[in-house]
């Protein structure tokens, strides 16, 4: 029996789509951005990924039902501007031969589907708190870098390395000489789900996708994470400087 099926329920009907993927990590943005434009646009869904990779547990809902572990995929027809097809789902691989299996399977459908290109996202967890994030990009190659130089994408960071199905499959995007760009929202990494940096991705994106995107659902999270995030700040300035924690530590990138 297969590990990891992508089970489509109908023929997808884009022409040389951006596939776009967004899956659960740190701070959700990936997911976040993903599903917040699947629901703006009206996106239809075609299909699930199922695999045995995934975590081993279900999701209980708010009405005490439950629902397992999948990622959706959707597409979106468009009559002047480019078909997407948007990858978004609440979990990602549990091992390193499940993530590279994944992402496999993931461009093996963006190769059918003749994708031109192919757009990952994900979270940067510095931290540090900022009240202003920063987007940091990753491209397969000089010439993406450039088309995409005056979108306010921070080429020159210190990433380093991206790890997940974000970096997986963008990696594979360029050894099938398929343009490709990572963007990952600056976050400090201890929030469950942050609005803020989830929003200035979805700001790039509006650009790069060529969205008109209604912000207000987001309005009220993102004051709600801003406010957890200053009361953080608030108790870190008063830690000791000896309490043994590392003040510069940087947490990395997940998912």
């Amino acid at each position: 029996m297969e590990k990891t099926i992508v089970d489509l329920d109908k023929e997808p009907e884009v022409e040389k789509p951006i596939f776009i993927e967004g899956l659960a990590g740190i701070g959700h943005i990936g997911r976040n951005t993903v599903s917040y434009i699947a629901d703006q646009t009206d996106a239809e869904q075609i299909g699930e990924i199922k695999s045995h990779h995934f975590p081993p547990h279900t999701v209980i809902n708010d009405d005490a039902t439950v629902k397992t572990i999948k990622n959706k995929i959707y597409q979106l027809q468009r009559d002047n501007a480019d078909d997407l097809i948007l990858l978004e789902g609440n979990a990602q691989a549990s091992t390193p031969e499940g993530h590279h299996e994944v992402a496999q399977k993931v461009m093996q459908l963006a190769n059918d589907l003749d994708s031109k290109k192919i757009l990952t996202i994900g979270g940067y967890g510095t931290g540090e708190v900022v009240e202003k994030p920063d987007v940091f990009g990753a491209t397969t190659t000089e010439e993406v870098k450039e088309d995409h130089e005056d979108l306010e994408i921070v080429f020159d960071n210190d990433v380093g390395q991206i790890v997940g199905i974000s970096g997986l499959l963008i990696g594979r995007a360029k050894e099938n000489e398929v343009d490709g760009i990572c963007l990952l929202g600056e976050t400090p990494g201890f929030l469950l789900s942050d609005s803020k940096s989830t929003e200035k991705v979805l700001q790039t994106m509006e650009k790069i996708l060529d969205l008109d995107l209604d912000y207000s659902e987001l309005e009220d999270k993102v004051e709600e994470s801003q406010d957890v995030l200053k009361k953080l700040q608030n108790l870190k300035k008063k830690q000791k400087p000896d309490d043994g924690q590392n003040q510069d530590g940087d947490l990395g990138y997940i998912g």
